[in-house]
C-alpha cells in the first residue's frame, strides 16, 4: 500500500493531469484550419492575457530564477525580468502589427515580405526553435520531480504529462490550447503564492529583516554590480539576447490571435506588469531560503525547499512545474502544426491547396509526430542529450539572429526582396559562426554581431531603394 506521503502529492498530480485531458478534450472542435489555428480571434483580453503569460512562463522559469538569485545575488536578480521588457517593447509596437494582423505564424509574416524561400528558412527554425523549447520544459519536470518525489520514476512522470499534452493539443486545437492555459496559469499563480508564504514563514522573521539581512551580503549590495568578477559584461549581452524574445514565434503567435492592434497593445501591456509580480514571487522564495540557510549550494536549494514544506506540498510544487511546463509545451506544440501545415506545405511548389479537414489532419500528425520526438530525445540517454544539446541551443540561437531583423525592420516599414533577404540570413549566420571561432579575439557576442550584421544588410537595401531616388 502507497505511504500517505507518496499518495497525496501522486493524487494531487493525478487529478492535475486529468483535469487538464478533460478541459481541453471538452473544448469545442475546430471545422476550418483557421478556426483550429486561431479560432477566428475571438477571444477575450483576460483570457488572451493568461494564455500569453501561461506560454512566458515555462517550467524552467520556476527552478531556475529561485537558484540563480539565492547564488548570485542582485546582479543575476535583475536579470530576471527583461522578459518583462520585451513584453512591454512589444506593447509599444502595437500599431505596427496591423499589416500582419491576419497572419497565423512568423513565418508567413517574413514570407509576405521577403518571399517563400525566406519562409521556408524561418518556419524551419521555428520547427527547432520548438523541439528545443519542448526538451527544455521535459528537462525540467525530469529535475524537480528527481528533487521532490524520490519515489516516482521521471520518465514516467514525462510520458504521462507529454501524451496528455499531445492528446488535447492535437484534437482541441488553440481552443483547447487556450482553455487549458488558464487552468495552468490559475494553478501556478496560486502554488507560488502558498510556496512563497511558507517560506517567509520558515524565515521566523519580518520582512524587513529579511531586507536588512540581504543588505548587508556582499553579492546583494549596489557596489556588487561594478565588480570586475561580477561578469557584467555578459549579462549585459544575456540582457540584449533576452529582449530578442520579441520575435519568440509563440509569443508572436499570441498577437496574430488578438481581435486587432488595440487588444495586442492592452494584452501585452498588462503582461508586462504583471510578469514582473509573478516573477518576484518567484525570485523571493530565493531569498527567503537564503535568510533561513545562507551555506546551501545551488544543487541543494529545492532539497531543502520540498524537505521544508508539508508532505502534501511536494506534489503541489511537482504540479507547479508541470503547470508551467505543460502550458508553454502545448502552445509551441500547436504553433508547430500551424507552421508545418500553413508554412511548409503551402511553400512547396506545384502543390495544390488541400482541404481543412485533411489541413486538421496533418496538423495533428505534426503535433503527434514532433511531440514524441521531443519526448524521445529527451529522456533517452544523457550521452545522446549531450551530443544533441549543442545543436539545438546553436539552432535556437540562430533563429534569433537570423530572424530578428528582418521581422522587426518589416513591422517599422522596411522591404526587400527574397535576395535581401537571403543574404541577410546568411550574413548572421556566417558571422554568428566566426564570432563562435574567434570570441576571444575579438570580444563580439555571437548573437550581437550577428543581428547588427543581418539588420545591416536589410538597412542598405531600404537606404538604396527609398533614399537614393530622391537625389535623382
Amino acid at each position: 500500500m502507497l505511504s500517505s506521503s507518496f499518495s497525496i502529492p501522486y493524487f494531487l498530480i493525478a487529478s492535475f493531469l486529468l483535469l487538464n485531458l478533460g478541459v481541453g478534450l471538452a473544448s469545442r472542435k475546430a471545422t476550418t484550419f483557421r478556426a483550429y489555428a486561431v479560432d477566428d480571434k475571438r477571444f477575450s483580453t483576460v483570457k488572451l492575457l493568461a494564455t500569453l503569460l501561461a506560454t512566458s512562463f515555462c517550467g524552467v522559469v520556476l527552478v531556475s530564477p529561485v537558484q540563480v538569485c539565492y547564488s548570485y545575488g542582485l546582479l543575476q536578480f535583475c536579470l530576471m525580468f527583461v522578459n518583462a521588457i520585451a513584453l512591454w517593447l512589444t506593447s509599444l509596437a502595437w500599431v505596427r502589427m496591423a499589416p500582419f494582423m491576419h497572419h497565423l505564424s512568423i513565418a508567413e509574416t517574413i514570407g509576405s515580405v521577403y518571399g517563400n524561400y525566406p519562409r521556408i528558412i524561418t518556419a524551419l527554425l521555428s520547427i527547432w526553435y520548438t523541439i528545443s523549447t519542448l526538451i527544455f520544459q521535459i528537462n525540467a519536470i525530469s529535475y524537480i520531480v528527481t528533487a521532490c518525489l524520490h519515489s516516482v520514476d521521471p520518465n514516467s512522470m514525462i510520458v504521462l504529462a507529454a501524451l496528455v499534452i499531445i492528446t488535447y493539443a492535437a484534437f482541441g486545437g488553440i481552443r483547447s490550447v487556450t482553455n487549458t492555459d488558464v487552468l495552468q496559469f490559475i494553478t501556478f499563480i496560486i502554488i507560488i503564492i502558498i510556496v512563497a508564504k511558507l517560506m517567509f514563514v520558515k524565515t521566523g522573521k519580518s520582512f524587513l529583516e529579511i531586507i536588512w539581512f540581504a543588505r548587508k551580503q556582499e553579492k546583494f549590495k549596489l557596489s556588487s554590480l561594478c565588480y570586475p568578477d561580477s561578469h557584467l559584461w555578459d549579462c549585459i549581452v544575456y540582457f540584449l539576447f533576452c529582449l530578442l524574445s520579441i520575435v519568440d514565434p509563440a509569443i508572436i503567435q499570441r498577437m496574430y490571435m488578438c481581435s486587432g492592434p488595440i487588444q495586442v497593445k492592452k494584452v501585452f501591456l498588462y503582461g508586462s506588469f504583471l510578469y514582473v509580480l509573478i516573477m518576484l514571487f518567484i525570485c523571493l522564495i530565493g531569498l527567503f531560503v537564503f535568510s533561513s540557510n545562507s551555506t546551501l549550494s545551488m544543487e541543494e536549494i529545492w532539497g531543502y525547499i520540498v524537505t521544508s514544506l508539508p508532505s502534501f506540498l511536494q506534489g503541489a510544487i511537482v504540479t507547479c512545474v508541470l503547470a508551467m511546463a505543460t502550458s508553454t509545451a502545448d502552445s509551441y506544440l500547436h504553433l508547430c502544426s500551424i507552421i508545418v501545415v500553413h508554412d511548409l506545405m503551402a511553400s512547396i511548389p506545384g502543390v495544390k491547396p488541400i482541404v481543412d479537414r485533411l489541413q486538421i489532419r496533418v496538423a495533428r500528425l505534426a503535433i503527434l509526430g514532433i511531440g514524441l520526438f521531443s519526448m524521445i530525445m529527451a529522456i533517452y540517454s544523457n550521452d545522446l542529450w549531450k551530443s544533441f544539446s549543442s545543436i539545438v541551443f546553436y539552432v535556437y540561437t540562430l533563429y534569433n539572429v537570423v530572424v530578428s531583423a528582418p521581422f522587426i525592420l518589416a513591422c517599422f516599414g522596411f522591404r526587400g526582396s527574397a535576395r535581401t533577404a537571403l543574404v541577410g540570413m546568411a550574413m548572421a549566420i556566417l558571422m554568428s559562426l566566426a564570432c563562435k571561432k574567434f570570441r576571444f579575439l575579438i570580444g563580439i557576442p555571437a548573437c550581437v554581431a550577428s543581428m547588427v550584421a543581418n539588420g545591416c544588410i536589410y538597412s542598405r537595401h531600404w537606404l538604396i531603394m527609398n533614399c537614393i531616388p530622391l537625389f535623382s
